[in-house]
């Protein structure tokens, strides 16, 4: 675990001028683009909307309320806000103030800087810089109204719907509308770079948004209103001319009250049976009696040829009619027909029929003094008897009469109210049904109203608790936080791409990388050329790694056996076999061994049979004058040729202590590589083979060797950190 922690942290330290020098000079391009960047300002106002807690006359107070309809009204304020017709009546008012109130050579305070009015007055056609009057905003607003068509060459038409940072809808859909929890109250905020444009934008809104939520509001209100109004009208003109045809109906069948009229018709006519049965019995039985006393009486002529008798009965008869008239049979008003006399007048034709009958008893008896039946009786208590039977039979004959008139009356009441019944109650009956109509639309009237009144109240709870106030300085344009996240960015990114290189790459470079991508063993290191400044070390490094390899080789020997035999081995020429033998067979001799050296370059030939088929060394290489013979030799260090060229029989690999394969750290070790060492390291059997890596950096030297010079403070301290030794002490 702790090595691949120090691999990472080796890892970084080879790219951290990468991760410094890139995300510095990001960050400072960041930083000086930023810097040119136009400022914003902000502004913002709270509105008080009185949805949630405001008294509504519908439900009354104190009612529960549906926090459904409270947030599908806050939704529909918020929506109605941000609606394009508002946002484009607020873009043309906007355009008029700023054109009546700028200036092209001074910034105006509260209206809008002096270069952004000369851009707007150069973009500006003639046309349209004719409607602007600089006495008053809302005759310029009517004018640039009525000029707007919906045309692509109509400047004021383009201003909302192109993309003006000031006046366009894309701009002023930038505004922001929000809820300020769940509270009544509603935050409308707004950012550009003019501070002046910034505040007037939002002091047009919060006046133009009251003004369509009026409209949008009223507007169907109004119109429910207006139709109940013309209904309601409509209903009780019907209502009006129904009740006019019942009253001139009325009038004209003489009708006052139908149910008591019918109701004493009957009584009447219950009446009349009864006074009808008894006249015509009175009137039969004073026939009866008249008709017995005359069959008495001789000489009747003389009475019924006397005028004054004749003439005073006559008299009576009219007067009885009249009485029984007056007394029993009194018309009803209503009935059309006025009384012969009146109820006042009935003592009088009493009085009158007295008088009439005594004197019609005096005409009477004068006749009858000088009269005698023709049995010897005497007429007078006969006539008297008569007198009184005719006078009652005239009697019943003038109430029969009466009686017969007053039964034709009531028949033709009877005709006339059978009629008037039945279309009486249609009447009624339609006069009830418009009635229900008439409250019906009434009450649907008071209720628009109540509603009407209701939104007025809600209307009248729309404030401006926070109105907008002027900006005076910028917001802050993140500048820092953009400069630190591009700097941050760009490390991760060029971290990224070295972490991504570093799994993708091939090149051997490490011991951990060259174990990982052969697998391999790694033995030792050799340092290439070194950077500017480790150059005059290079032959001191060489040496020390050389050392370090020799020691490391040793373990590999037998000290039985001689000649040991160190197989020197590359997949590729120019790998730096012969540097290896070198500096190997220098230190070797230093420690006083016999060493014996053998290169593929001058002692043999790669091509030949010999070679090919040689079971050992001796085959092919044998002692020459001036080199140490092979029997006497401690070390034999074998140089063969690169293995992509000419193949190393297994008898000559098995036959070594040690195969070396020598891969450049350099170099990208290739499939075939790979391929060469993987076969190499088959055929050699139990003889062991491992790497060895050329032309390595100083520190992957260090991770066999240890600290290599300069010996300084800084380095011994890097050294110590690197290797985890944060609490060693010397």
């Amino acid at each position: 675990m702790t090595t691949y922690i120090a691999y990472i942290i080796k890892f970084l330290y080879r790219i951290k001028w990468w991760l410094i020098i890139c995300p510095v000079a990001v960050g400072l391009l960041v930083y000086f683009y930023m810097g040119r960047q136009t400022r914003y300002y902000r502004s913002t106002s709270t509105i008080y909307t009185g949805i949630v807690s405001g008294y509504d006359l519908e439900n009354g107070e104190g009612s529960r309320q549906d926090w459904n309809i409270i947030n599908n009204a806050m939704d529909n304020l918020i929506n109605i806000i941000k609606s394009q017709s508002t946002l484009h009546n607020v873009s043309l008012r906007l355009y008029a103030r700023n054109m009546v109130n700028g200036d092209p050579e001074k910034d105006v305070n509260g209206y809008i800087y002096a270069r952004n009015y000369r851009s707007e007055i150069e973009h500006t056609p003639p046309a349209v810089l004719a409607l602007i009057d600089r006495s008053s905003e809302q005759k310029t607003y009517q004018n640039l109204l009525d000029y707007e068509v919906p045309e692509h060459g109509n400047h004021v038409y383009g201003l909302f719907h192109w993309t003006h940072r000031y006046y366009s809808y894309q701009a002023l859909s930038q505004i922001e509308v929000k809820r300020i929890a769940n509270s009544d109250m509603l935050e409308l905020s707004y950012e550009n770079d003019d501070p002046g444009v910034v505040y007037n934008t939002l002091d047009i809104l919060n006046d133009e948004f009251v003004n369509q939520y009026k409209e949008l509001r009223y507007g169907e209100t109004n119109s429910v209103i207006k139709f109940f109004e013309q209904e309601l009208a409509r209903v009780g003109n019907e209502l009006r001319e129904q009740e006019d045809s019942l009253r001139d109906y009325s009038v004209e069948n003489l009708i006052i009250n139908y149910d008591e009229q019918t109701k004493h018709i009957a009584i009447l006519s219950r009446d009349f049976e009864l006074r009808y049965e008894e006249t015509r019995l009175n009137l039969n039985s004073s026939e009866s009696l008249r008709q017995k006393i005359e069959a008495q009486l001789e000489n009747l002529q003389i009475y019924h040829n006397n005028a004054a008798f004749v003439e005073q009965l006559h008299k009576i008869s009219d007067l009885q009619a009249q009485i029984t008239a007056a007394e029993a049979f009194i018309p009803d008003p209503a009935s059309g027909r006025q009384p012969v006399v009146q109820p006042i007048d009935v003592g009088r034709l009493q009085a009158r029929m007295q008088l009439a009958t005594d004197s019609l008893r005096q005409i009477t008896a004068a006749i009858s003094q000088q009269q005698y039946t023709k049995e010897g009786i005497s007429t007078e208590s006969l006539v008297q008897q008569w007198l009184d039977a005719v006078l009652l039979s005239t009697k019943s004959q003038a109430e029969m009469e009466v009686v017969n008139e007053w039964k034709k009356s009531l028949d033709d009441r009877y005709v006339q109210y059978a009629p008037v019944g039945s279309t009486l109650k249609r009447k009624n009956r339609l006069i009830s049904f418009t009635e229900q109509s008439y409250l019906s639309m009434l009450q649907a009237l008071n209720t628009a109203r109540l509603r009407q009144k209701n939104l007025q109240m809600t209307s009248a709870t729309l404030k401006i608790i926070n109105p907008p106030v002027l900006p005076i300085s910028a917001e802050p344009n993140k500048r820092k936080m953009m400069v630190a996240a591009a700097f941050f960015c760009t490390l991760v990114f060029i971290l990224g791409i070295f972490i991504l290189l570093e799994l993708l790459d091939r090149t051997l470079r490490d011991k951990i990388r060259a174990e990982r991508i052969t697998g391999g063993k790694v033995i030792g290191a050799f340092p290439g050329r070194g950077r500017f400044g480790q150059r005059r070390y290079t032959q001191q490094y060489r040496q020390i790694s050389s050392r370090f390899m020799g020691n490391a080789v040793l373990n590999y020997f037998d000290p039985s056996k001689r000649p040991n035999i160190l197989n020197i081995l590359s997949t590729e020429p120019g790998d730096g076999k012969s540097t290896l033998v070198e500096y190997l067979a220098d230190h070797f001799r230093e420690t006083g061994m016999k060493v014996r050296t053998v290169s593929w370059n001058k002692d043999f030939d790669a091509h030949q049979r010999d070679y090919l088929l040689a079971g050992r060394l001796g085959d092919f290489v044998h002692d020459a004058e001036g080199e140490i013979p092979f029997a006497e030799a401690d070390v034999v260090l074998v140089e063969y040729p690169p293995l992509n060229e000419s193949p190393v029989s297994k008898e000559l690999l098995q036959s070594a202590e040690l195969n070396i394969v020598v891969a450049p750290a350099n170099r990208t070790w290739k499939d075939t590589d790979q391929l060469l060492f993987e076969k190499g390291e088959k055929m050699a059997g139990e003889t062991p083979t491992v790497l060895f890596l050329n032309y390595a950096s100083r520190d992957v030297v260090q991770t066999f060797t240890g600290l290599l010079p300069p010996f300084g403070r800084l380095r011994r301290l890097g050294y110590q950190i690197s290797q985890f030794g944060f609490t060693a002490v010397k």
